[in-house]
């Protein structure tokens, strides 16, 4: 029997402020210590993304979610149908705390299982038989977006969490302040570096510099920027703050995780350029 490792990375990432498959840890994105450590325990990995979601480059074989806005569910289906037939462990982008061990635990029963605390069922990582992509799209059309269902209509079993080996693999965080903590704790003393680009006109200090890790509006306090930089929870106009040279945001609350470059550009208008 074919055993397949679903990775779901198409979630909105709305608390978090920045796509969660990117957070750093332990010196690469999280979306590859996943897929890495899932790898020890299947066959074949399998990430499911949202149509053109920019994500890092693994080893899994990625296909896409086309029911936008249906929920976990939804990837859930595209991930079982890609899937070899046989059992699927399923689990989302930002599960840091993942062991092989515990993926074996939970697909051990050899049907759908599910760990559960304090009457709280983990969908999220749970094993799933793969023929139940075509019963998550029944659900879907009868509008029934839980992963739950899915586990019910095939009369899964609880796994008790604290009988798994490192039950905390079902950590995950949906904060910037839950990611924080998690990074603080894992990597003591992480920093990121910060370095403002020459079109930023005022340059705090001189060239880049490392600071701890925190909010981007910590980090950039952190490296010496003023109140011409800061206003609120947001960059002032025009600057923007360029993150490893892949995006660019304005939005002072997001994480910025141990490892990662922050630039601070000046914005120019299509007059100024």
């Amino acid at each position: 029997m074919a055993v397949t490792g679903i990775v779901l990375c198409g979630g909105r990432s709305s608390r978090m402020g920045r796509d969660k498959p990117w957070l750093p840890w332990r010196g690469r994105p999280v979306l590859c210590h996943v897929v890495e450590r899932l790898a020890e325990a299947v066959d074949e990995v399998i990430v499911v993304s949202a149509p053109g979601q920019s994500l890092p480059v693994t080893h899994a074989r990625r296909v896409e979610d086309h029911e936008e806005g249906l929920g976990p569910l939804a990837g859930l289906r595209a991930g079982l149908a890609a899937s070899a037939s046989g059992l699927a462990f399923a689990t989302a982008a930002d599960s840091p705390f993942l062991t092989p061990d515990f993926v074996r635990a939970v697909l051990a029963p050899g049907q759908a299982a599910a760990p559960e605390a304090e009457g709280r069922v983990q969908t999220l990582s749970a094993a799933y038989p793969t023929e139940a992509g075509e019963t998550a799209r029944s659900l879907l059309e009868q509008g029934r977006r839980r992963p739950l269902d899915l586990l019910e209509h095939y009369n899964f079993q609880r796994l008790p969490l604290s009988s798994l080996p490192n039950p905390e693999s079902v950590r995950g965080f949906n904060t910037p302040g839950e990611y924080l903590a998690a990074a603080q704790r894992d990597t003591p003393g992480g920093l990121a570096r910060v370095a403002f680009d020459s079109s930023a006109g005022t340059t705090p200090g001189k060239g880049a510099c490392e600071v701890g890790i925190g909010t981007l509006g910590e980090v950039l306090i952190a490296a010496g920027a003023g109140p011409e930089f800061l206003q609120g929870d947001s960059l002032c106009a025009p600057f923007v703050a360029c993150l490893d040279g892949r995006i660019r945001v304005k939005d002072t609350r997001i994480p910025i995780g141990a490892g990662e470059n922050v630039t601070v550009l000046k914005e120019f208008t299509p007059d100024e350029a």
